[in-house]
């Protein structure tokens, strides 16, 4: 804290002196504390500005940026559409009064500040939905939807905003069904996924919407591509809404930022509209003053979609006309600015770079050269080996290192015999980058002069193969790699890591092992002579049960990592919070999660090659994030067009279809399975596969094991038959053996007897 106690010891005095705080009670009786009311805010501007306050705003730094146009487009909701949303928010069992508790703004304000409880029946959710119908309309006839695929490639891009999942997916829908290329970011969406959806929405042409939640993509994205905002759903509160606009209203934006806004008639959209406006001048008034005050959000124009009057349907037309007209003037300077831009493109290169006449010049003087002579030939062979040698030696000092954060290539050299450590170049890039460059230089002329190595002629070999190599790597291999300051041939990098002491290079445990998770007695070390056996507790918190492990003590009272047995010097040791405080370290902990625990070797997997099969290259988590929120119908048709090995499988295609989840996409499958020594395996065993993928190498390894149960089968039978035809040649023998008993045996010896 810069200056504590200047507004005040607590929140709750801040509120008291600054924000007018009440008691207010609402339609259920409850009474609670209204803060939204600000008072002495000129006292509060001046104490700021005195004090701790420096501003810098977007207007006084970045001149250059073009104006923000925005307008209301009012809406009539029909009944049949207040109607179907009620019945499609009944069907998710959330009741109105419960989701505008949820929303966390269940009262507005008037234009006075005064609270006010709205009695309109739709709540936030319901208001969304019965939106839907007449937005799609408006976007059905912009030219981002209506033109064709190709038909003009520099067409502007679009933002829509929204706040509700079930919203989002409506719109997803539509714009699948219209073919329309488009990236979605919401509260699901994982970083990196987030990463790639902004990269495609700012280099590809074929990507033009970006379906966005106002809270989880309304800050921190550069998405100045697009030159079209909209919103479906007001934020709730003004600076969401600023924010939002600003992610194309930013540095590289060259257009105006055209924004439509759209309130529903007799809604609470109305009194939101209000409260929005009036928050916002409360808040300037105590950042800007008095004076630099804003009075409410600017509006350029406002229109009238949906109504059913006759005369209200001649303004539609006219808005509609307006709108088309506008959207048109717009592609036209657009396009009369990309034709500038690259007409001065064209001509700082060649201000830049060698002029026309110079490199004719050039040419008539080589071709009134005569032939070089001996001597001449002998010096420049000797200075292309000298050459050669360098550039050789600077190549076998050049080393990459990926980073583990951003996935960008460092360069470092590191001379033998001068270097002790690799020195950086300075120079990183992504590995797309790398591969455009490399591609577009191989087709142009290159100078003698290089500003970049990755632009000289003399890297290019290295660079291309470090791409090769790198892209044959499998994920849980670069995965190793990271961090690290690598040398050609990468292969060589990866004999010289340490191997684990129970596992292959492979993955495998030394023995091989036929069990697939290993039993709890038997994982861990044994325990040391001076140690107990000790039930620890995790603590509880948020709610959660505690949970109870066995773990190794000593007689001193020190905790053993439930794995290696070797001291726990962690700070929470002897008061665990997590599973991961019982252990000495974290490989420890993932070697005992991954050997016992099925679920964590699958997520850790997907962390790794992100639901991508290894065989088919079908990206699982994207088709499961595509079809979600399609109709049953829709999804099945687009499962047969983008997967038609899936589309083949009934019963696999029913699945999807029905519970459109990870596990019912792909699998995670053992390189070598179980049966032939795989089990107990680290992730260098594990494979992600699509399902029918997976159905086949499943198919094929039941085929092998039935024909090596046969093949056992025929061996044991054979044996077994020699086994009896041994015996009954025994048999034989002994009964020879009892037909040569001689006569003497036979004979009885009677005394007396003349035979005898």
């Amino acid at each position: 804290m810069l200056w504590p106690g200047l507004l005040g010891k607590n929140k709750y005095e801040f509120a008291k002196t600054y924000c007018g705080a009440k008691s207010v009670q609402n339609s259920d009786g409850k009474i609670y504390k209204d803060f939204s009311k600000g008072i002495r805010l000129d006292e509060l501007n001046v104490l700021l500005k005195q004090t701790v306050m420096i501003r810098r705003l977007k207007e006084h730094v970045m001149l250059q940026l073009p104006p923000k146009r925005r307008q209301i487009i009012r809406l009539l909701l029909k009944k049949s559409d207040m109607i179907s949303a009620k019945a499609v928010v009944r069907e998710m069992n959330i009741c109105a009064s419960e989701n505008v508790v949820d929303e966390g703004s269940p009262l507005w304000f008037d234009e006075n500040g005064e609270c006010c409880d709205t009695t309109i029946d739709l709540s936030y959710q319901e208001l969304g939905i019965a939106k839907l119908s007449r937005f799609l309309e408006w976007l059905s006839i912009h030219p981002i939807i209506s033109e064709k695929v190709g038909e003009n490639v520099n067409s502007h891009k679009m933002i829509i905003f929204a706040h509700h999942h079930k919203v989002l997916d409506g719109i997803q829908e539509f714009i699948c069904e219209k073919g329309t290329g488009y990236v979605r970011i919401d509260g699901k969406t994982n970083a990196r996924d987030r990463q790639e959806a902004v990269h495609m929405f700012q280099s590809s042409t074929e990507v033009k919407i970006a379906i966005i939640g106002i809270m989880a993509g309304g800050v921190g994205l550069n998405l100045s591509a697009a030159q079209n905002v909209a919103f479906l759903e007001l934020p709730k509160n003004p600076n969401l809404l600023l924010q939002a606009e600003d992610r194309a209203h930013r540095r590289g934006q060259t257009n105006a930022v055209n924004i439509y806004i759209f309130c529903a008639k007799d809604t609470l959209d109305e009194p939101h509209w209000r409260y929005l406006n009036k928050s916002l001048y409360f808040v300037s008034s105590t950042t800007n003053g008095k004076y630099g005050a804003i009075q409410e959000i600017a509006v350029e124009h406002v229109s009238y979609l949906g109504t059913t009057q006759e005369s209200n349907v001649r303004s539609q037309d006219q808005f509609l006309d307006a709108g088309m007209t506008t959207i048109q003037r717009m592609e036209t300077g657009i396009s009369q600015n990309m034709e500038n831009t690259q007409d001065e493109k064209y001509e700082e290169q060649n201000e830049g770079g060698v002029h026309s006449s110079q490199i004719e010049n050039f040419q008539n003087e080589s071709d009134s050269i005569s032939s070089p002579t001996t001597k001449m030939e002998k010096t420049m062979d000797v200075e292309r080996i000298v050459g050669d040698a360098k550039s050789s030696l600077q190549i076998e000092s050049l080393r990459f290192e990926v980073s583990q954060y951003t996935g960008r290539i460092h360069l470092y050299s590191c001379v033998k015999g001068k270097d002790i450590r690799p020195r950086p170049l300075f120079e990183n890039f992504r590995l797309e980058e790398l591969e455009s460059v490399i591609s577009f230089s191989l087709g142009k002329h290159t100078k003698k002069g290089h500003n970049c190595i990755k632009d000289n002629p003399e890297f290019r070999n290295a660079l291309l193969a470090f791409i090769n190599e790198w892209k044959h790597l499998r994920p849980i291999e670069q995965k190793k790699l990271l961090g690290k300051p690598l040398q050609l041939p990468l292969t060589v990098e990866l004999c010289c890591l340490s191997e684990n002491t129970h596992h292959t290079k492979e993955g495998l445990l030394n023995c091989g092992s036929k069990r697939r998770k290993t039993p709890l007695f038997e994982i861990s070390h044994p325990l040391p002579s001076n140690a107990i056996w000790k039930r620890v507790s995790l603590c509880s918190f948020n709610g959660k049960k505690a949970r109870e492990y066995s773990q190794g003590w000593t007689l001193m009272g020190e905790p053993l990592c439930k794995l290696c047995q070797n001291p726990c010097q962690n700070n929470n040791a002897t008061a665990p919070y997590f599973l991961e405080d019982l252990f000495c370290n974290l490989s420890c902990y993932e070697e005992y999660r991954a050997r016992t625990n099925a679920r964590f070797l699958r997520d850790e997997l997907f962390q790794i090659e992100h639901g991508v099969c290894r065989n088919c290259k079908l990206d699982c988590h994207k088709l499961v994030k595509h079809i979600r929120p399609l109709s049953l119908e829709n999804r099945q048709k687009y499962i047969k067009e983008v997967a038609p090995e899936i589309g083949r499988r009934k019963k696999l295609l029913h699945k999807i279809v029905h519970d459109p989840t990870e596990k019912n996409t792909w699998h995670a499958d053992h390189i070598i399975p179980v049966y032939r020594g795989g089990g107990e395996c680290r992730l260098e065993n594990m494979r992600t596969l699509c399902v029918a993928c997976h159905a086949d190498v499943t198919a094929a390894q039941c085929a092998e094991r039935c024909s090596k149960r046969k093949e056992a089968k025929k061996k044991l039978e054979i044996l077994i038959s020699g086994l009896s035809n041994s015996q009954n040649i025994e048999q034989n023998h002994a009964k020879l053996k009892d037909d040569d008993i001689s006569e003497d045996d036979l004979l009885i010896k009677v005394p007396g007897s003349a035979y005898s």
